[in-house]
């Protein structure tokens, strides 16, 4: 097969995340977002697309979400000089064995920012793990995979962007008076707005997550307005009350004036 040919080069491929990624990492950590990403590839190929990413890929680090039979080993952990994802560290394989290392050791496995040999279940059931000690789950993901609902579903807030609608293929209908095989236009926004049921938020565009920032940013404003009010509105209630309560106490020779929105408000504080 390889006589009498002629090399004329070779040919290789990556997969490098988005340019936008690594900001929007920094973005969400300056924003108290901890960012944990799910991958479903080995560890051995996630640790470059991680590390370009941002993420930390150093010692205890990462957790592969693929359970092993008792006695076996992980052909695909990283070990090095420096870092050795899986033999120092000591972490868990499998969400079972998670389980039972936070029940029994430590809660280290829910403080790592990188998760390998994962599925749409296992994603699911640690999206469970999280809320079980008290974590709010914020998932982000393509809208339009089936496998993404059962963990939009299961999350405390999910945001699902849609990439369907920026295709410039999808919105090609005709081409010089003959149809094409294409989805038209309406097409593609009627299959988006049924996948995003389990959706809290959808956005449309991959350039569009620079939106959740934002987003975050205002439901924080918006939450600490709503409990300053709430403090500010009971406190004046309980000023009002002191002071009704020792106005028969001073020297002076007439009964100050109530307001009748005041009166009212006492009577309900002291029923």
């Amino acid at each position: 097969l390889v006589k009498n040919q002629i090399f004329l080069g070779l040919l290789g491929s990556s997969v490098r995340p988005r340019k936008e990624i690594e900001p929007f990492i920094h973005s969400c950590n300056d924003a108290g977002v901890r960012f944990v990403y799910f991958s479903p590839r080995n560890m051995r190929r996630t640790k470059e697309l991680a590390s370009q990413m941002g993420l930390d890929v150093a010692w205890n680090c990462c957790i592969s979400l693929r359970p092993l039979e008792e006695g076996a080993d992980d052909t695909f952990r990283m070990t090095s000089n420096y870092a050795d994802w899986d033999v120092n560290a000591k972490l868990p394989h499998g969400v079972e064995d998670v389980k039972r290392h936070l029940e029994e050791v430590d809660n280290v496995p829910l403080l790592v920012s990188l998760y390998t040999d994962v599925s749409k279940n296992t994603t699911a059931e640690m999206v469970d793990v999280f809320q079980d000690y008290n974590d709010t789950v914020l998932a982000v993901g393509l809208s339009h995979l089936p496998g993404n609902q059962k963990v939009f579903f299961g999350s405390d807030i999910a945001i699902g962007v849609d990439v369907l609608s920026e295709e410039e293929s999808f919105m090609v209908t005709k081409k010089e008076g003959k149809d094409l095989d294409v989805l038209m236009p309406n097409e593609v926004a009627f299959v988006s707005s049924i996948s995003t049921w389990s959706s809290s938020l959808n956005l449309v565009g991959s350039q569009a997550m620079y939106h959740i920032l934002e987003i975050i940013r205002i439901g924080r404003s918006s939450l600490e307005a709503a409990v300053s009010s709430v403090g500010f509105f009971f406190t004046g209630c309980l000023s009002y009350c002191i002071f009704a309560i020792l106005c028969p106490c001073t020297v002076a020779t007439s009964v100050p004036v109530i307001p009748p929105v005041g009166s009212f408000l006492y009577n309900q504080v002291i029923l």
